[in-house]
């Protein structure tokens, strides 16, 4: 009896480590397939993961270290049979969501996708976040009326902020297909105005998307009792990549009261997912006379909020270089095409069509504006803008002059 438990004793820890063994243990599998994974021994890290899936075909960490292995040496059908398997049977442990969503980036084409974001769809049927990823693959394979109903009902729900909230707004400005619109400005003038005729200005213009790539063509007419003329437009928002895009403008006139040549251009770059940043310059030429202008601005989206700050430097004039501030916000309230604006500011910029003819023409001198605003729409077609504000200059004879300014406008969407 003393010779057999001897016996025992002498045998136990070869038992136990036989037992231990990777040939048999899946956890030992599991870490010898991470090591081997992140040392770049792929071949190796599949042959211990297809081990350990013999062994233990619910060890979910493994068939996850499995279908990566497989990622890594671009057996992608192999490793979606894998991730299928845990979509069907463990769609809510950690890291298969997240595993998923990093397949969509590796197809190699949208329409594939889009085939797996709609049936990742089914699994996550509440999750907003992928149904943010399934409107962006639909407007970037041409279904921009799918694109932006789907995003359209997300922006009613809420819930997204930063860098979510800045993708579902560019969905819905680049799902437009075509629209058209009205304008008019209408101006009055305080008595301290020595010639206080009301303005009226009328515009009308039709945007259309060229793929990703917003083209508006504008004309802009102006009554101001003395003259009157008619500004042409074309400008376009070309999209360079999903963080960067540009603007671009050019518009000719043969009266006084635009200027005979505006042009325009700025790019904007999105950063941290919250923050678009812009920079930019201005060009107007009055007959001999050349005006440039630079500008910087800053835009954030926080909630349903959009902060944007500008500022415009330029030209210089009479040896004094105008300093242009503005800032702007909007208040979203139900869909991007229902909000309330404000505007206030100090100077008059060159991108105010109706006022910079006539501001250029003064000397430097110092003005204050606001402008409230508000953006309604009427079901998917219509939209209605209202606005009304107040400006304060100094005049030439040392007084103080007010212009107040009602606006209206209808678009209609396609």
């Amino acid at each position: 009896m003393k010779y057999f438990l001897l016996l025992i004793a002498f045998l136990s820890p070869i038992y136990l480590t036989a037992q231990d063994s990777p040939e048999t243990n899946p956890d030992i599998l599991y870490k010898e397939a991470v090591s081997a994974y992140r040392s770049g021994e792929l071949k190796k890290a599949l042959e211990l993961t297809s081990r350990g899936l013999e062994l233990a075909p619910e060890y979910h960490d493994i068939r996850i270290m499995h279908i990566r292995t497989h990622w890594g040496l671009e057996n992608f059908e192999q490793a979606d049979l894998h991730l299928e398997h845990l979509l069907e049977e463990a769609p809510e442990y950690p890291g298969v969501r997240s595993l998923s969503l990093q397949r969509i980036n590796r197809f190699p084409s949208p329409v594939e996708a889009l085939t797996f974001i709609e049936k990742l769809s089914e699994v996550y049927a509440a999750d907003q976040y992928i149904s943010l990823k399934k409107a962006e693959l639909l407007l970037g394979t041409g279904r921009k009326k799918e694109a932006r109903e789907l995003a359209m009902g997300l922006f009613e729900k809420g819930g997204f902020s930063g860098e979510d909230l800045y993708r579902l707004q560019m969905i819905l400005n680049r799902s437009v297909t075509d629209e058209i619109g009205i304008h008019h400005q209408y101006m009055d003038f305080s008595e301290e105005y020595p010639r206080n005729d009301s303005w009226n200005s009328f515009s009308a213009e039709y945007l259309r998307y060229l793929n990703r790539t917003a083209v508006i063509g504008r004309a802009t007419y102006s009554q101001r009792g003395y003259d009157s003329g008619t500004l042409y437009e074309l400008e376009a928002y070309p999209v360079i990549s999903d963080k960067l895009y540009g603007f671009t403008n050019i518009g000719v006139s043969g009266g006084s009261i635009f200027p005979d040549v505006r042009s325009s251009a700025s790019l904007f770059y999105n950063f941290t997912g919250i923050f678009e940043a812009e920079a930019g310059a201005r060009m107007l030429i009055f007959g001999n006379s050349t005006y440039f202008t630079g500008i910087a601005g800053l835009t954030a989206y926080v909630g349903k909020f959009y902060l944007n700050t500008r500022v415009f430097l330029g030209p210089e004039r009479r040896e004094e270089l105008d300093r242009n501030y503005q800032f702007n916000l909007r208040y979203y309230f139900g869909t991007p095409d229902n909000f309330l604006s404000l505007r206030v500011g100090n100077g008059i910029s060159p991108d105010e069509t109706i006022l910079s003819s006539d501001i250029y023409a003064n000397p430097p001198l110092e003005v204050w504006y606001a402008n409230l605003g508000i953006n309604k729409s009427l079901g998917k077609h219509h939209i209605l803008q209202a606005g009304a504000g107040l400006l304060t200059e100094d005049l030439p004879n040392r007084e103080a002059g007010n212009r107040f300014i009602a606006t209206a406008g209808y678009r209609y969407r396609f």
